[in-house]
């Protein structure tokens, strides 16, 4: 195997650690990311890439371009930080609730992608291969929305190949599908009066949505068992001596398929109008994300275990392992004992089902991608915490992400040398997609 990618990336590691470190600082979330969608781009622009900005329509996407020609190579991009989880890289709690923090990872996650595109831009221009490898910076994948509206715009189309990865506990070959989901907000419209002397003026938005969860949790019992449904309200009245005439719901539906979450969410509908016709009530909703489902591509799944194998993986200091046994003391998980990961998971050939959804679905619906996982994070430590959030701005943060950034490199490099490997992965994906359709975010009543 050809080691000059990953010799680029151990070369060029204090680098990559800045830009992950910066990002960090910044913690901006959804649709904000204005400081880190910037540092990324300068990054990759002093490595001679050339940008385009507002990708897909979006003000914090860009796209960023080196070479020419076929084939084309993509690395998808992340930065989005996340509400109330502000933590500083120390093994106890030490963060302002009230600020945002990178507790999952995204930080390594878009500087992890974007030394990969340039670790293999170098090797590329060093031994001459053709092609042209592209960097997708994509916003908000939190609120599952930036690469969902930026397919649904065009992007990613290009790609003969997309490659990506999330920081962990474990070691991931992207073996998994992530479920389909809509995200919806229900609104209700009533008539407000006083709710002891004029009770039977009043039309109560609260109680229609009420009715409306009291419908979907008996829907529960008649849809297949891989269904999700969640909800919460989103606006609600102030006192109990009015009528309410405002109340607002916020919905997931989740399924393996597309056409379930289609199912479910027609008949969810259906239970919406019902409650607004039972309370005399006016119901309308908003549908805020459409995704799919993941589209495992065994193929380059299998591209991942060989150079995953041929990687070393990281090895930790004394100091690094003393902060994960520290940090762990915090965590109230039997699995969370301060020891770190260290074993890759066995090539399967099956696709496993993840409870949670991911926008990265919707370019797999596009393009052949690879999703590979690289451990940032000690055992048992959950996502969205500031436990996790302290280990994105550490060594063992640092080194899952230079982990991956050396795979999904050399990966990229086995792409662009073998065109029989990514002809296999194009043949894969053309005859197990089904086709991607736009799914369109629109308000109706």
């Amino acid at each position: 195997m050809d080691q000059s990618v990953q010799q680029w990336v151990e070369d060029h590691s204090g680098e990559i650690e800045s830009l992950a470190h910066d990002i960090f600082t910044y913690a901006e979330v959804a649709d904000e990311e204005n400081q880190s969608t910037r540092r990324i781009a300068d990054y990759l622009k002093r490595h001679g890439f050339s940008l385009e900005s507002n990708s897909g329509g979006l003000p914090t996407a860009f796209r960023a371009v080196w070479g020419k020609g076929s084939p084309t190579v993509g690395f998808l991009g992340e930065y989005d930080a996340l509400p109330g989880l502000d933590q500083k890289p120390v093994p106890y709690r030490d963060g302002d609730a009230g600020r945002n923090g990178h507790g999952c990872g995204h930080n390594l996650l878009g500087a992890g992608s974007a030394a990969a595109a340039v670790a293999l831009r170098y090797a590329m221009e060093a031994k001459g291969i053709p092609g042209t490898v592209v960097y997708y910076g994509c916003p908000s994948e939190e609120i599952l929305k930036g690469k969902i509206i930026m397919a649904n715009n065009g992007c990613f189309r290009e790609l003969d190949a997309a490659l990506s990865w999330h920081p962990g506990i474990v070691y991931g070959l992207g073996e998994t599908s992530y479920l389909a989901m809509d995200s919806v907000h229900f609104f209700f419209q009533g008539k407000a009066s006083h709710a002891a002397g004029s009770p039977e003026m009043g039309r109560s938005a609260l109680d229609a949505a009420e009715l409306m969860n009291v419908g979907a949790n008996y829907l529960r019992e008649h849809v297949p068992d891989d269904v999700r449904i969640h909800y919460a309200y989103m606006d609600g009245p102030g006192k109990p001596n009015v009528v309410p005439a405002n109340a607002g719901l916020w919905y997931f539906i989740r399924a393996r398929k597309r056409t379930t979450v289609d199912d479910v969410t027609s008949r969810i509908l259906d239970i919406a109008k019902g409650a607004a016709l039972m309370t005399g009530t006016r119901a309308s909703w908003e549908f805020k994300t459409r995704g799919y489902e993941t589209l495992v591509n065994h193929t380059l799944c299998g591209l991942y275990d060989t150079v995953m194998k041929q990687t070393p993986l990281p090895a930790y200091t004394g100091d690094e392992l003393d902060f994960a046994a520290k940090l762990a003391k915090h965590v109230d998980n039997p699995a969370a004992d301060g020891s770190i990961e260290t074993v890759l998971p066995p090539l399967t050939g099956m696709v496993s089902f993840m409870a949670g959804s991911t926008d990265v679905s919707d370019v797999s619906q596009v393009a052949p991608t690879g999703y590979m996982k690289s451990v940032c994070a000690p055992k048992g430590f959950p996502l969205h915490s500031w436990q996790f959030a302290a280990c994105s701005d550490s060594g063992i943060g640092w080194k899952g992400m230079c982990y991956a950034a050396k795979v999904m490199a050399q990966a990229g490099l086995a792409l662009l040398e073998d065109p029989a490997l990514l002809a296999r992965v194009k043949e894969e994906f053309s005859r197990t997609a089904k086709g991607f359709v736009p799914l369109t975010a629109e308000t109706t009543s």
